[in-house]
């Protein structure tokens, strides 16, 4: 198993706040009182009203506009704001059509309808079904239905005798990125692939469809980059370091994320044209998607005709930049991310995390004139282009790396604030205990009770990310399971590359929408969040997240949790290797793991002890705080994991799913049979535990016994 969710530590009710000293206490809860009763709904809907007013995908006009008023907000708020260009490589589609040419013509690439008071819906500039980054094709080909073309589909395919080399693949979205399925297509040798929204993860089979409920319309298509950016994000030209003019450059058929192979995003609605014109064999348990008829592989009778007509260019691309200065340690910096770009007006993805940190920015601002600054320095990234390669957010960290590795403390990313009433959480482990914390002291604007409790009590089986990668994980007795760390979002540089801890949070719910032109204020104000209360709640919790990391008197990260989530990964490769995977001596990581959970466990009591007695010196905290903030670095390793170096953290990596996979150079080198590379990683990823160990040491010893 490579995926997993994890329990939250620390979730015991506390009159303290952890990392804040008795002391300090009550002049944070003051302040974080003002977090919790400033943030203002109406302002955040005004926001969100203006940011979707127009469609504005990176590299356009109408994207600069959105930028520049994000900058605008930023500037009122009191923060120092820039706007950092860079020039990147986009792939856009001027045209795209597909059409059945067999068994009996078809059009299939019709564009989206909305409802009649839906205005925003009728937009030209929102009628095109594409996919950045598609190269240009005119062809015409059968076609084989590889419903979510995985690996394990494409295998099914196989052992049944479908050949899927030369012809078109439809593939339905969701359980897994469209980047790993475009990918695996084309290493399969497809001619294309087709990607089409199935009602049976996004329509009428989960609930009641636009406009009379928040699932997507048989209509509805997802747009996208069909990019394999988990091999490297970022400009693909400028693979590993920032897009900057003057940088050296690739060229493109250097790049190893680019894809070879056309794709194009159609509706349920028309893939079932295709679908009822495809004989061959009955699909096997699984495969059966929502639509009303039988599902067959193919090939024939249906044949296809597909042409798209691509551009390449480099553009500029602008992320607007915030800071509010550190009163006391201005050099420490925390990163609070989300990106502004969208496929169409993206009132969630990304709109609604961009009005609540425009109301967060402006929060902020008001606490430092009433005499509540951050003590270290809270950095506001509004990211660009994001969804082509996360290339905003992956340009200005590595232009920013240097410094980034020295004094970044963590990576607070809000990438979707709001598509429903359900609070989700990735995070590394050590974040778990803060994340908890700070939802207990926020009440859900449902039902007065604190967040904590309404997520303990709710399920997710009409959430969003439940279908988007795996199945609903059960909640255990009195605690929240968080997700691990994957990719598919702007924190990927700051924790993969640069090793901040790092979170992505927001709450979610039924969104049927998802990269579709019904993403739209329209939906948002009737489904996602009337009166945009949960937008709301989320700047009280990021805002809770952000001043505890800047104001914390020892780093609010709990270790403990760490080592014992590692125990379990490294028990779940073992479990692999018995199924006749070859498997390194262990006994040296083992070892490390020990030393790990002694340390950790040492340093828990320690940060403890010291919140609770005399307050230890600021020269003891400055050195236990420099030696948490290495810690989340001392587990990359410089060499990055094999094949995709750009990815330098040991414990955690995204497959092509987007999903975390745990202990990647470890795993892939057992599943590959390949002992050489096995005992190698492990010897890696034992000495990367021991450096953790030692700091973690370091920060205990400075806190005394």
């Amino acid at each position: 198993m490579r995926t997993e969710r994890t329990v939250a530590a620390g979730a015991t009710a506390s009159a303290g706040i952890y990392g804040f000293h008795r002391d300090t206490l009550a002049r944070e809860r003051e302040m974080e009182a003002l977090i919790l009763s400033l943030p203002d709904a109406a302002r955040v809907e005004r926001h969100a009203r203006v940011l979707t007013g127009e469609p504005h995908v990176a590299g356009t006009p109408e994207n600069d506009r959105v930028a520049r008023y994000i900058f605008e907000r930023f500037k009122e708020a009191g923060l120092e704001t820039e706007m950092k260009t860079y020039p990147v490589y986009l792939g856009y589609v001027k045209s795209a059509l597909l059409e059945q040419v067999q068994p009996e013509p078809k059009h299939l690439t019709n564009p989206e309808t909305g409802a009649p008071d839906d205005k925003d819906a009728a937009d030209p500039r929102a009628a095109l079904n594409w996919n950045a980054y598609s190269p240009s094709c005119d062809l015409t080909r059968e076609v084989v239905y590889a419903n979510y073309a995985r690996p394990e589909d494409f295998e099914a395919l196989d052992r049944r005798g479908v050949d899927v080399k030369d012809r078109l693949v439809l593939a339905r979205y969701y359980h897994g990125y469209r980047g790993g399925k475009a990918q695996e297509a084309q290493e399969r040798g497809a001619a294309g692939i087709i990607f089409y929204s199935d009602p049976m993860e996004d329509g009428y089979v989960r609930g009641d469809a636009y406009p009379n409920g928040p699932w997507g319309p048989e209509g509805h298509f997802q747009r996208g980059a069909a990019v394999y950016d988990f091999i490297v994000p970022g400009d693909p030209l400028t693979p590993g370091w920032p897009s900057l003019a003057g940088s050296k450059r690739i060229r493109p058929e250097e790049s190893q994320i680019l894809p070879r192979i056309p794709s194009v995003p159609i509706s349920g609605r028309d893939a079932l044209v295709v679908l009822r014109n495809l004989a061959g064999p009955a699909v096997p348990q699984g495969w059966q998607g929502g639509l009303p008829l039988t599902y067959h592989l193919g090939p024939g009778p249906s044949r296809l005709h597909l042409r798209i007509e691509a551009s390449f260019e480099t553009r500029p691309i602008t992320d607007v930049i915030g800071v509010l200065r550190g009163s006391d340690q201005p050099d420490r910096r925390i990163v609070l991310g989300n990106h502004h770009d969208a496929w169409v007006y993206g009132a969630v993805d990304p709109i609604s995390g961009t009005a609540t940190m425009i109301e967060l920015a402006r929060v902020a601002g008001e606490l430092k004139r009433r005499g509540f600054p951050p003590k270290r320095t809270l950095v506001f990234g509004n990211w660009d282009a994001e969804e082509w390669t996360l290339t905003g957010s992956t340009e200005w960290g590595e232009e920013q790396q240097d410094d980034l590795a020295r004094n970044g403390v963590a990576c607070l990313n809000v990438d979707s604030s709001s598509s429903g009433p359900s609070f989700q959480a990735s995070a590394v482990p050590t974040m778990r205990r803060l994340i908890s914390e700070a939802l207990r002291d926020v009440p859900d604007p449902r039902t007065g009770a604190d967040l904590y409790s309404t997520t303990l009590a709710a399920t997710d089986q009409d959430s969003f990310k439940s279908t988007y990668n795996a199945p609903a994980v059960e909640k255990q007795a009195r605690q929240i399971t968080y997700d691990i760390l994957g990719s598919g979002s702007d924190y990927t540089v700051f924790f993969n590359h640069i090793g901040m801890p790092s979170l992505d949070a927001g709450f979610d719910g039924p969104y049927g929408v998802y990269h579709s032109v019904l993403d739209d204020y329209y939906w948002m104000s009737r489904f996602g969040d009337p009166g945009f209360l949960y937008h709301t709640a989320m700047v009280r919790v990021w805002g809770l997240l952000a001043y505890r990391l800047a104001d914390a008197d020892i780093l609010p990260f709990e270790e403990s949790p760490y080592p014992a989530d590692v125990k379990r990964y490294l028990a779940d490769v073992e479990k692999g290797a018995r199924a006749g995977a070859p498997l390194p001596d262990l006994t040296e990581l083992r070892a490390a793991l020990v030393e790990w959970e002694k340390a950790a466990a040492d340093l828990d009591a320690r940060v403890a002890a010291a919140l609770g007695g005399a307050r230890p010196s600021l020269s003891a905290l400055a050195k236990a705080n420099i030696a948490l903030m290495q810690s989340e670095r001392d587990l990359l390793t410089p060499s990055g994991i094999p094949r995709r170096p750009w990815f330098r953290h040991l414990i955690y990596a995204p497959l092509p799913t987007y999903a975390a996979e745990t202990l990647p150079g470890l795993r892939e080198a057992v599943e590959d049979r390949d002992a050489a590379r096995a005992r190698t990683q492990a010897a890696t990823l034992a000495a990367t535990i021991r450096a953790r160990a030692a700091t973690i040491r370091r920060a205990a010893e400075a806190l005394g016994s």
